[in-house]
């Protein structure tokens, strides 16, 4: 047996002994659960909503499929920790005096809290940490079955959501009105706002197979279901999300490509799925109502920054001020209680629930995954492309964040959890690859694919991901 055969049966090896016929059935339960948990993302009417349950389930099949807490994914763990430290230091105040006082306009006033509600805010805030770790550590171990897994699971649960909003909206039968609110499709969600970000990266990663892979009759279908129900949520949020994502997407593809042909089917790809939007929107717009809903929506609304003291401008002004006023935060749904409104912004809204410690750890957290979550996509791996979309699906997440509560949307934290996985797997797989170089003599394998002008000091794959070994 030559030298690397040596090497690819140690490689091998481990794999076979971490999958093999014995952890079959517990593979596949995983598998399983994982489809169903993320497939019922859509369905938020209800709090708890089947996903949280499931999500539990999908706890339970972890443990039965020994995956493992990798190290890589600890940042991510503590900084959610240390944020819901600080929501539990508000909520101890809250029930401690039981009361919150609000200044400026409107009038001070002093407000009783139903202490339910604020230690359910801020469980669901501590579960749904959690499970964005627990999709980290699922997804950095056979990350490529598993990432295929969910998101077949999540462009099915876009599909249905998409679908259900649009027959909502239409009128076709009274039972589907619950999936509209406000003349606008919100597909099984609380909100068209989160229905339109919902939609997002799922239309993400269907482009990328698009342009990477092939162009398949049912992935086609599903695309133009889903771009219809992300029009008809009519959020400017959303639409503006995807846009901005969609063109960074196209970007980071086209410039990690290396061969004329394949930069040639982005062009190509472009240019038909502008022609194929453009279409579907100009259908949609011959239809009245449709038409009537796309000219009111592309201007500002009276909510914008003139609806008395109540607007979202005003509105984030009031939750500036009090964050001065609150260095322990206002606790747990504290400045919702107080106004009967939410600040409309997460980063303002996470500070005045969680104080001042829980929102410096949540805009680290973001900060941090950004910073990884770009470094991570020059590095060439099987799965290079389906990162690249996930991050610009996280990117527009956090775009909308800024004008949007989306610290409680389930699909935020999968997209989360898939970053901070993904970036375990690529340490796995670059390790995986120095080992088989050092064992076969070979020249060094090139990791990375180096954006436009940079050096390659900083693009080199150990030195942005670190020398740490994988778990």
């Amino acid at each position: 047996m030559s030298v690397l055969d040596h090497a690819g049966a140690r490689l091998e090896l481990p794999l076979r002994q971490a999958h093999g016929p014995a952890n079959a059935l517990a593979d596949t339960i995983l598998h399983v659960v994982l489809y169903v948990a993320v497939l019922s993302s859509f369905l938020i009417l209800i709090e708890p909503a089947p996903y949280d349950y499931l999500i539990v389930v999908l706890a339970f099949a972890c443990v039965l499929a020994r995956v493992r807490v990798n190290r890589v994914v600890l940042p991510l763990l503590v900084l959610l920790l240390v944020r819901d430290a600080g929501g539990a230091v508000g909520l101890l105040k809250i029930l401690d005096f039981g009361w919150m006082r609000l200044t400026g306009d409107p009038t001070v006033q002093t407000e009783t809290f139903e202490y339910p509600d604020s230690i359910r805010f801020l469980a669901i805030s501590f579960y749904l940490g959690l499970s964005g770790v627990m999709f980290a550590c699922i997804c950095a171990q056979d990350t490529l079955r598993r990432i295929a897994t969910l998101r077949s699971a999540f462009i099915m649960s876009a599909v249905v959501a998409s679908l259900l909003g649009t027959m909502g909206y239409f009128q076709l039968s009274p039972s589907f009105e619950i999936f509209t609110l406000g003349d606008r499709a919100s597909g099984g969600f609380k909100g068209p706002n989160d229905f339109g970000a919902f939609t997002i990266p799922a239309l993400l990663w269907l482009i990328e197979v698009f342009i990477v892979d092939k162009i398949r009759p049912l992935n086609l279908i599903a695309s133009v279901i889903i771009f219809i129900g992300l029009l008809l949520s009519f959020s400017r949020g959303a639409w503006g999300s995807f846009l901005v994502s969609a063109a960074l997407l196209i970007y980071l593809l086209f410039i990690t490509q290396n061969d004329r042909r394949s930069r040639n089917r982005i062009i190509f790809c472009v240019a038909a799925g502008v022609l194929v939007a453009v279409a579907i929107f100009m259908l949609l717009s011959s239809i009245d109502v449709v038409n009537q809903m796309f000219a009111e929506r592309s201007h500002l609304q009276a909510y914008d920054v003139n609806a008395d003291n109540r607007s979202r401008l005003m509105l984030e002004q009031d939750s500036l001020r009090e964050i001065f006023n609150h260095p322990l935060g206002m606790g747990p749904w504290g400045f919702a209680h107080a106004t009967n409104w939410v600040s409309h912004n997460t980063f303002f809204g996470i500070t005045l629930n969680h104080g001042w410690v829980g929102g410096t750890a949540y805009l680290t957290l973001i900060v941090l995954t950004l910073t990884v979550g770009f470094r991570a996509v020059w590095m060439r791996t099987p799965w290079q492309g389906f990162l690249i979309a996930t991050y610009v699906s996280f990117v527009a997440m956090v775009f909308e964040s800024i004008w949007g509560d989306t610290d409680h949307w389930r699909h935020f934290y999968i997209l989360l959890g898939l970053i901070w996985g993904l970036v375990a797997a690529n340490l796995h797989h670059l390790h995986r690859q120095n080992f088989f170089t050092a064992a076969t003599k070979a020249p060094a394998l090139t990791h990375c694919v180096r954006p436009p002008n940079s050096r390659a000091t900083i693009w080199d794959s150990a030195a942005l991901l670190g020398q740490s070994s994988p778990m």
